[in-house]
Parts: structure tokens; C-alpha cells; sequence
């Protein structure tokens, strides 16, 4: 059964995606390969020039030049396979302008869901644009209304760019819709190798219901431990924390439910020390989100 056009190119999108997180290995490693079969070619000629003065030296040689043979074939290949799926990497910028084009996927979708247009916006179109931010670029370069967008890395695997910035293969979205009656939610995950979205969910909430917009600082869960996270920079100090905890953003509303993403991660021990991420604008956000609550109120 064959694929569709839009199956094909998020299959296309993972191999290129995936290479980003796996380390490029060592080119010791092929060295090391190529060092071993010349040795070992040179010791099975020896050995079989030495079988016709001493068979039992002879036949020593050979063996361990077959030895080594076989492990240098197998260093190489073992290198062959870790460059492959590591190389050629996708820059950072093309990493972050696929991010930009999801977000803005996941923009028009959650205000379709919600059944909402750029007229119905309460919010300038200055609003904090995380498109634009990623490209390099202004929000003026898109002048209309548009929801508030905020993403945060999910605990999945993750790489560590040459520009220092930590990269996912997962991400949370929530966009924010404050309308003229109403603030309508719409929170999902972002599959970043592939694209897709899963775990869609909306919520539209009265304005008097909203109680809080705020940040909290908590323990990450128990089970997560960013060296084992970590798939790209494996002798980076950066990332071993003693104790991961991450700083959320989070709507609230008076029944007790919220919605809300990462924004940062750091180590409870040391506060100094924590993951780059991309710019959350969540300043921004917090401040645009509680201007129109006390215009609404």
C-alpha cells in the first residue's frame, strides 16, 4: 500500500530531524578500523611467509591477523552506521525555521477548533509572535491579530545545538485566544521529527473564571534524568543536573483545572545552571493575557 504525498514527507522530515539528535561519532573510531584491518592483512602475509620456516608461528600469525581483520571491518562499519544516521545534520536555523512553520500549523488549527478568527481577537497585533522570533524577524511582519502562542520542550530526547540552544523531539503548545467574551484555550504535543500533533485538547473559559496566569517553579517527575535524555552532547557538563525541577506557565480557573507549558528547566540545587531554550516571550504573554483580564473584569 503506498504512501501519501503528506506520509511521505513527514517520513522525509524524520530521517532528516533524527540525524539532528544523534551524535556524529568519533573519527578515531574509523581509524581505529582502518588501523586494525592494515595490521591485519599485514599479519596473515607475514604468517603466510613464515608457515614455510615455522608452521606453528605461521599459523599464529594468521590467526591474529584474521582477528584483527575482523574487528577492524567491524569498527568501521559500526562507524559507517553512527555517521549515517548522524550525518549531514540539519543546521540550527533549519531546526528552528521547521519550528516556526509547526507553530504556525498549530496556530490556524487550534483558532479553526475553536472556531475563531483574527477579528475576534482582543489583543494588538504587536502581541508576543514566537514565529517571528524564531525567524529572525519582527511581529510586524505579520500585522493581523493572532493568538498568543507559547511552547516548551516536553522530557524527551534532546540535542544541544552549536549555538548552545537545547533542541526536542517533543513539545507542548498552547495558544491562547482572548475573544471578546471569552478566553478559549488549545494545548497540544508536537511530535518534532514528524510533525504530527497529538493529545489535543480545548477549553474556553469566562473571563471571571480565570483566577490566575502565573509561573510556577516545581520538581520535574521522578523518572526524569537529562543524562539519559540527552542525545546529542553526551560529555556536556552543562547537562548533568543533580535535580531537575521546571518552571511552568499555567492558566488557572476556579475550578481548579489549568493549562500551560514549560519554560524553563534548571537544577534545584544550582540555580545557575540551566538549559537554553528558545526565547518563550513569556513576559510578553503573561502581560498581554492579564491586560485583558483587568480590561474584562
Amino acid at each position: 500500500m503506498s504512501m501519501t504525498m503528506a506520509e511521505t514527507q513527514a517520513t522525509e522530515r524524520k530521517k532528516k530531524v533524527e540525524k539532528y539528535f544523534h551524535p556524529t561519532p568519533e573519527r578515531s573510531l574509523d581509524q581505529i578500523g582502518t588501523a586494525l584491518l592494515t595490521g591485519g592483512g599485514a599479519g596473515v602475509l607475514v604468517g603466510l611467509i613464515a608457515m614455510s620456516g615455522n608452521a606453528f608461528f605461521g599459523v599464529l600469525l594468521m590467526a591474529g591477523g584474521i582477528w584483527a581483520a575482523v574487528k577492524g571491518g567491524q569498527k568501521k562499519k559500526e562507524y559507517k552506521d553512527a555517521y549515517e544516521k548522524a550525518e549531514p545534520k540539519p543546521s540550527d536555523r533549519e531546526m528552528d525555521r521547521l519550528l516556526a512553520q509547526d507553530l504556525k500549523v498549530i496556530e490556524d488549527r487550534a483558532m479553526s477548533r475553536l472556531g475563531i478568527t483574527s477579528e475576534h481577537l482582543e489583543i494588538g497585533a504587536e502581541s508576543w509572535d514566537p514565529v517571528a522570533a524564531l525567524l529572525g524577524g519582527s511581529p510586524a511582519a505579520r500585522p493581523t491579530k493572532r493568538p498568543l502562542v507559547l511552547y516548551g520542550p516536553k522530557f524527551s530526547g534532546f540535542g544541544i545545538g552549536d549555538d548552545g540552544v537545547w533542541r526536542f523531539r517533543e513539545y507542548e503548545v498552547l495558544v491562547v485566544c482572548p475573544a471578546l467574551h471569552h478566553l478559549a484555550l488549545f494545548h497540544c504535543t508536537l511530535d518534532f521529527l514528524s510533525g504530527g500533533l497529538s493529545k489535543e485538547d480545548t477549553e474556553e473559559y469566562q473571563y471571571n473564571h480565570v483566577v490566575a496566569v502565573s509561573t510556577r517553579t516545581t520538581p520535574a517527575p521522578d523518572h526524569v534524568s537529562l543524562d539519559e535524555l540527552n542525545t546529542r552532547a553526551p560529555d556536556d557538563d552543562t547537562v548533568r543536573f543533580s535535580k531537575v525541577q521546571r518552571r511552568r506557565l499555567e492558566v488557572s480557573v476556579s475550578n481548579g483545572q489549568s493549562m500551560g507549558v514549560t519554560v524553563g528547566i534548571t537544577d534545584e540545587e544550582d540555580s545557575s545552571k540551566k538549559a537554553r531554550l528558545q526565547s518563550s516571550g513569556i513576559d510578553e504573554v503573561i502581560g498581554s493575557i492579564r491586560r485583558v483580564l483587568r480590561d474584562r473584569s
